[in-house]
C-alpha cells in the first residue's frame, strides 16, 4: 500500500527528466522530490545541513561543466559525492557530554571528570628547548623558565580533580611504541596508595570498543580463473612471479591491474635501474661499447642540473662508479676475445605451447664461440640458492631463448650466465656473480642451467596456465619482495595466521 503512493510521486518526476541534462536543470527536481519523499525532514539536523550546503555548492559549480550529465549516471556520482561527507554533531551538541582543553576545562566543574593521556610527553607536555634564548639569559632577561609549563600543568590537573568523581586515563602504547606513564600519575600512585583505586568498569568498557559484533573468516585468497583466461603469454621475470607469488601473477597478467606511480613520486630502485639500462644501450648501439665513450656518458649522467636532486646527489656518484667498472670490465674481455653482440635485445621461444618471452640486457660471444648471458644489475643480484630453489630463471630461460634461436641474428650455444652487479664490494663498486659458480650446495652447472630453468618453469605452467591449481597469494613470501598487490589480497589480515587462526576482527 505505500508504494501506490510513492509511486505517483516517483512517475512525476521521471516525467520531467530527460536522458542528458544540464547539472544546473537537474538539481532543483531531485532535490523537490527528497523533500516530498520525506516531508521536509530530510533536511533536519547536522546530515540534512550539510546535505544542503552539498546542493547549494552543486549549483554554484554548475556553471564550470560537465555541460550535459547521464541521468542514468547520477546514483554514481551521488555516490562519490556523499561518501566525501563528513557529518559531526555540532560543538556543544551532546547535553550531558564535554570535552575541553586545559584551559577550558579549569573554567568548568562537572560531577564526573576523566583525565585522559597521562603519558609523559603529553600530560604534561615535553619542554622544546627555546631557538632563540638560551635558559640563563632568559632568566637575566627576567622571563619564566620553559620548565614553568610542567608547573602549570600539575596545577591543572589539581584543580581538575577537586571534581566529585575522577577518573585518570592513560594510554599503555602509542603509535610509536609502549608508552611511559606521567610523572603526575606516578606521583599519585605514591601518595595515596590504595586510596587511588582502579575503576571496576573502565577496562571493560575500552575492552568494547575494539570488540567486533561478529568474526569474518579471513582466507589466504586462492582466485582460480578458468583456463581460457589462464593462457596468457609469459615473460622470463613473469615466471619468477608466477612461481613465488601466483595471486600477483593473477592480478597482473589476468586481471591487468598495473601500478601506477604516485604524481611526483621520488624516484625508486625499478626507476633508477631503468635510467642506468638506458644509459648503457645507448652506449652500446651508438658507441660501440667504447670505453672513454661509457665514462664520458657517466660524467655527463652526473653533471646533468636537468636530473632528479636525490638521484644526482646520492646514486648517480655511485652508479657512475660502477658504469667505469662496466666500461673497464668489457676492454678486458675483449682483450681476452669475448666481443659483446646485442644489447637490451627482445627474444621470444614457445614452452608447451606457451609463448615465453625475454629481454637479454646484452648477451656476449666467448672466444671458444658460445654465447654468454649478462644481467645487469643497480643492486646485488639473485643469491645462488634461488636459482638452486628455482625462484630465480631469468638467466636460464634467456638462455633457452638463445639456445633455441629466440634472439634475432644470434646463435650458438649459451654456457656462461652472469650478473654484473653496480652495488659495492669490499672497495670498489661494480663485480661480477654467477649462480654457476660457488660451494656444490647452491650452484647449477653451467651445462645444467637451461636444463635446470626448463625444468621449474615448465612445472609452473603446467600447475597455473595449463592446469587449473589455484593462484595462492603470497605462495613462497621469502622469495615475493614486492608489495604491488598486497592491498588486493588484503595481506596483513592473513598473513602470519594459521588457518584457523586466519579471522579478522570485523565491526559490524
Amino acid at each position: 500500500p505505500w508504494w501506490q503512493s510513492i509511486r505517483g510521486v516517483l512517475a512525476a518526476t521521471e516525467a520531467s527528466l530527460q536522458q542528458s541534462m544540464r547539472l544546473s536543470d537537474l538539481l532543483p527536481p531531485i532535490s523537490e522530490l527528497m523533500d516530498k519523499l520525506s516531508n521536509g525532514s530530510i533536511w533536519s539536523g547536522p546530515a540534512g545541513r550539510a546535505l544542503g550546503d552539498l546542493f547549494v555548492e552543486l549549483e554554484s559549480r554548475s556553471p564550470i561543466g560537465p555541460a550535459r550529465l547521464n541521468v542514468d549516471e547520477m546514483p554514481g556520482y551521488f555516490e562519490n559525492f556523499l561518501e566525501n561527507i563528513s557529518v559531526r554533531p555540532p560543538y556543544g551538541g551532546h547535553p550531558r557530554i564535554s570535552i575541553y582543553g586545559l584551559l577550558e576545562a579549569r573554567l568548568q566543574q562537572a560531577e564526573l571528570t576523566i583525565c585522559a593521556g597521562l603519558n609523559e610527553g603529553v600530560w604534561p607536555q615535553a619542554v622544546s628547548p627555546d631557538p632563540w634564548l638560551a635558559p640563563v639569559v632568559r632568566k637575566s632577561l627576567g622571563l619564566p623558565a620553559q620548565e614553568r609549563q610542567t608547573g602549570l600543568s600539575a596545577h591543572d590537573l589539581i584543580g581538575a580533580m577537586g571534581a566529585k568523581h575522577v577518573v585518570l586515563t592513560r594510554s599503555r602504547r602509542d603509535p610509536s611504541g609502549p608508552a611511559i606513564a606521567s610523572r603526575f600519575l606516578l606521583r599519585l600512585r605514591a601518595m595515596c596508595g590504595s586510596n587511588l583505586k582502579p575503576h571496576q568498569h573502565a577496562v571493560r568498557w575500552a575492552e568494547i570498543l575494539d570488540k567486533p559484533s561478529r568474526q569474518i573468516q579471513i582466507k589466504r585468497p586462492a582466485p582460480v580463473p578458468n583456463a581460457d583466461q589462464r593462457r596468457v603469454p609469459l615473460s622470463v621475470t613473469e615466471v619468477e612471479r608466477l612461481i613465488a607469488d601466483p595471486f600477483a601473477f593473477y592480478a597482473r597478467k589476468i586481471l591487468r591491474l598495473q601500478v601506477l606511480d604516485s604524481i611526483d613520486a621520488e624516484p625508486g630502485p625499478a626507476w633508477r635501474g631503468s635510467t642506468i639500462h638506458a644509459i648503457l644501450d645507448q652506449w652500446a648501439r651508438e658507441d660501440d661499447y667504447e670505453p672513454d665513450a661509457l665514462k664520458r656518458r657517466a660524467q655527463a649522467f652526473l653533471d646533468d642540473r636537468s636530473s632528479h636532486a636525490l638521484m644526482r646527489t646520492l646514486w648517480a656518484p655511485r652508479l657512475v662508479d660502477g658504469l667505469r667498472w662496466i666500461a673497464d670490465e668489457i676492454a678486458k674481455n675483449r682483450a681476452r676475445g669475448r666481443v659483446p653482440l646485442a644489447s637490451e635485445i627482445y627474444g621470444t621461444t614457445e614452452i608447451d605451447g606457451i609463448l615465453l618471452s625475454g629481454i637479454a640486457d646484452r648477451i656476449d660471444r666467448t672466444a671458444d664461440g658460445d654465447l654468454a648471458i649478462v644481467d645487469y644489475k643497480t643492486g646485488s643480484p639473485p643469491s645462488n640458492r634461488a636459482v638452486k630453489k628455482g625462484f630465480n630463471l631469468q638467466l636460464g630461460l634467456l638462455g633457452l631463448i638463445a639456445q633455441n634461436g629466440g634472439f634475432k641474428d644470434i646463435a650458438g650455444e649459451p654456457t656462461i650466465f652472469e650478473y654484473w652487479s653496480l652495488a659495492k664490494k669490499d672497495d670498489s663498486f661494480g663485480y661480477v656473480g654467477s649462480p654457476t659458480k660457488g660451494t656444490s650446495a647452491t650452484q647449477v652447472p653451467g651445462d645444467e642451467m637451461i636444463e635446470h630453468a626448463t625444468k621449474y618453469c615448465r612445472k609452473a605452467l603446467h600447475l597455473y596456465v595449463l592446469g587449473d591449481e589455484p593462484m595462492t597469494a603470497k605462495l613462497h613470501p621469502e622469495y615475493s619482495p614486492y608489495a604491488d598487490y598486497d592491498q588486493l589480497m588484503r595481506l596483513e589480515e592473513w598473513y602470519g595466521r594459521s588457518e584457523g587462526d586466519a579471522t579478522e576482527a570485523a565491526d559490524g
